[in-house]
């Protein structure tokens, strides 16, 4: 893990993760894979979070809190190795992680995204996983986003992803403006418009912290809802169907209930669902309406 140029630099964005970040801490010190550095980009932490990357080795980048986007790219240039991994703080990776990693783009591979496994929790937490969030969840990625029979996707999940690092720095990276959710949508388009491809690997396994509790549940679907105005405006800007998200929601929906059909979560998941659906309707409209506020405060 400290040889002079790693084959891999690890990069772990981090807010306030002092509570969860030993867990991917650990589950990097038990990969099969050995050449790799690990850098924490530490998003203005007011916790123990850069205390407890250094104590296991990790170079930790410190910055004003900026969001999620800017972190994974103040990582990524801090970045020693010519090939790039990223994962969340609060997940943690399975062993053949990193050598699955190295496998797929010592191939030929530029960009790589992996699958998302949740933990059963309770059985709120195991009907809101079912939905399908984060990267799959319980229903699984291929539910979630098109796999052609060949492995390649149009979705990098932005928590559990690889790639050559020059070629994503060209195309600028990670989107700073998209400070709350879409970022890794965004930079999906940027690849295949420069004609790059995205594996799939399902074996590029991470696991994330469930989601037990309706509250938590609400907050990340209004924020998701906020930050979906500003990918929004993105789209327009350039001349972009925002259409073919509803689409890919549909279909996403449609595989859900077809693998829930027989199921009794099925009479909890779809409440849920329309509920996802409001509260980002809400937050879209909480975002729009403030932004309406603060331009014409600066025109005043």
């Amino acid at each position: 893990m400290n040889s002079e140029k790693p084959k891999i630099s690890v990069v772990i964005c981090a807010y306030n993760a002092a509570h969860c970040i030993e867990g991917i801490l650990y589950s990097l010190q038990k990969q099969t894979f050995k050449d790799f550095e690990i850098v924490v980009a530490d998003d203005g932490s007011t916790d123990r979070t850069s205390e407890i990357a250094k104590a296991a080795g990790a170079l930790v980048v410190n910055m004003t809190h900026q969001g999620l986007s800017a972190a994974r790219n103040v990582g990524i240039n801090n970045s020693r190795a010519e090939i790039v991994a990223i994962i969340d703080s609060d997940c943690y990776a399975s062993p053949q992680w990193l050598e699955e990693i190295h496998k797929e783009i010592t191939n030929g591979e530029i960009v790589v995204t992996g699958n998302t496994m949740i933990p059963k929790s309770n059985f709120l937490g195991d009907c809101i996983s079912g939905l399908g969030y984060p990267g799959g969840a319980h229903l699984g990625f291929e539910k979630m986003w098109k796999v052609d029979e060949n492995g390649y996707t149009n979705h990098l999940a932005g928590g559990n992803c690889a790639f050559i690092k020059k070629q994503i720095q060209d195309l600028g990276a990670f989107n700073e403006t998209l400070t709350i959710t879409a970022d890794d949508v965004y930079l999906s388009m940027k690849i295949l418009e420069k004609g790059f491809r995205i594996k799939y690997n399902p074996q590029i396994v991470m696991y994330h912290q469930p989601r037990k509790d309706l509250k938590s549940f609400v907050s990340w679907h209004y924020m998701r809802g906020r930050g979906s105005y500003f990918f929004k405006k993105h789209l327009s800007s350039m001349n972009t169907d925002f259409g073919q998200f509803y689409k890919l929601r549909l279909w996403s929906t449609k595989n859900m209930i077809k693998a829930y059909w027989k199921n009794p979560k099925i009479l909890v998941m779809l409440p849920l669902l329309v509920l996802s659906f409001a509260t980002q309707k809400v937050g879209y409209v909480m975002q729009f309406v403030e932004r309406e506020i603060e331009i014409n405060e600066k025109d005043t």
